[in-house]
């Protein structure tokens, strides 16, 4: 993962807590990881207080045991995680055994008895974690797992990996937005014998196995870049942008973005990508970075690629009913685009559209006063999608209108077929999501003018 925060406060303090392991017992014979978080109080205007407040933590349990003085809690109640352990741990060892003369059919009955009750055991213990968030809610092993389901487009029933949950990242920024702290610096370090992975009292980014699954959702944001000019991050489906009218639309990246770092200016947003829309996301932290990207993108100067998953054969006109993409041709969905056929591979849309005032916030095809939207796209192969014909797609905007990847989707000018889960132009079923993601995003960097590319893979298969 790469560095949530600066570290360079937080590694000062971690070469005090170096210096106290040398000289103490503390923790004497631990192996593992430290990190320590670097924190300030918020006041009532919002606004920090001067003192910094130094949290630390170690992974995992030193001597079985989760919780040592001068350390934040673990995120779990250890006589809760010693009763939920001791139901089949008895059972679990007897099946490690193995008997006499077992035979290899008889191995297998061992062997899928032992893994049944050890997933039994995992469930329990992970029912167990409860992690305080960025907005001072409490997430559960099962809250993230549906988040995580939802993005993916898919269902899985597999387990998280063990000891999510128990690393130092984790459970510092839980515990400092449950005492309604502010984060400002993180470092972690290891401490013990070499390894093949690890040396002793060198910094390490929180791990990807198994913090990059929950830290996002504990900060709310996946940040995949940061310096002091800029942050890059991998927007969720199903979170806004920027703030929109009224105080229930104000939970957004770029508010994120902002609580998470008090430095950042109060309108760092360059882009913007639909609430429905996932994926990658910049934003300046000053006005000088900010005025820059913006120039960038009103010039054209970035360079855009898009993930889709849109509900047909391209090619193949999609027989579907929807009051806001008859609206977006000349004769609706009557209308079709001779240059696309089912044996396209690639070419351009080009819509004018503007706001259907009387429908917002949908668009609607207007020949005289619409802006031109200008898509490249290629096509990258016709598969099956719980049993219904799909295709993949990627597109390139040359220009960023409203809407303007799922008009080309809808529209009978374009292909004629929406994105699935496309909730105004197409259909969207129960649980389902728009399968439209930002996956490419090349610009200047504001200060250095280096050429800066960003590659994000959806969640959802493709």
């Amino acid at each position: 993962m790469f560095y949530q925060l600066p570290t360079e406060l937080a590694e000062k303090y971690s070469l005090d807590l170096m210096k106290e392991l040398e000289r103490t017992d503390l923790m004497s014979g631990f192996e593992g990881m430290f990190g320590v978080l670097v924190c300030k109080e918020k006041n009532q205007d919002g606004t920090l207080g001067e003192k910094e407040i130094i949290l630390r933590a170690f992974s995992g349990k030193f001597n079985g045991v989760w919780n040592h003085e001068g350390f934040v809690p673990a995120l779990l109640d250890q006589s809760e995680y010693d009763k939920a352990v001791a139901i089949n741990d008895d059972m679990i060892h007897e099946l490690t055994e193995v008997p006499e003369n077992e035979t290899a059919e008889e191995k297998i009955v061992r062997d899928e008895k032992r893994v049944a009750l050890c997933k039994q055991s995992l469930e329990r213990i992970y029912s167990l974690y409860k992690f305080t968030c960025f907005d001072k809610s409490k997430k559960t092993f099962s809250h993230i797992k549906q988040m995580l389901n939802y993005n993916a487009a898919r269902v899985e029933d597999k387990l998280f990996p063990t000891g999510l949950g128990d690393c130092c990242a984790p459970k510092l920024f839980s515990y400092a937005f449950s005492k309604n702290l502010q984060p400002v610096s993180l470092a972690e370090f290891y401490w013990g014998s070499p390894n093949a992975n690890f040396e002793p009292r060198k910094f390490y980014p929180p791990c990807d196995a198994k913090c990059s699954l929950i830290l996002p959702v504990i900060l709310g944001l996946d940040i995949l870049y940061r310096d002091k000019d800029i942050i890059v991050v991998n927007k969720p489906s199903g979170v806004l942008a920027v703030p929109g009218r009224g105080p229930d639309k104000q939970d957004c990246i770029v508010n994120r973005v902002r609580n998470l770092f008090a430095d950042c200016i109060e309108q760092p947003s360059a882009h913007r990508l639909d609430m429905d829309t996932s994926g990658l996301l910049v934003l300046g932290f000053s006005t000088e970075a900010q005025r820059s990207l913006s120039i960038q993108f009103q010039n054209s100067e970035v360079e855009k690629k898009y993930i889709a998953v849109i509900d047909g054969v391209l090619g193949v006109k999609c027989n579907f009913e929807n009051h806001a993409a008859d609206k977006l041709s000349p004769n609706g969905l009557n209308d079709s685009n001779p240059e696309i056929t089912p044996n396209s591979t690639e070419g351009k849309i080009e819509l004018k559209c503007r706001l259907d005032i009387e429908n917002r916030p949908h668009q609607i095809y207007d020949e005289e006063y619409g802006k031109n939207g200008v898509t490249l796209w290629k096509k990258l192969r016709i598969w099956k999608m719980n049993g219904r014909n799909v295709t993949s797609i990627e597109f390139e905007p040359e220009t960023g209108r409203t809407h303007q990847l799922r008009l080309a989707s809808a529209s009978c000018l374009g292909f004629g077929i929406p994105i699935v889960g496309d909730n105004l132009y197409g259909k969207q079923e129960k649980g389902e999501r728009l399968m439209l993601h930002s996956s490419y995003l090349s610009f200047k960097h504001p200060t250095t003018g280096e050429k800066m590319e960003f590659f994000c893979e959806p969640d959802f298969k493709y």
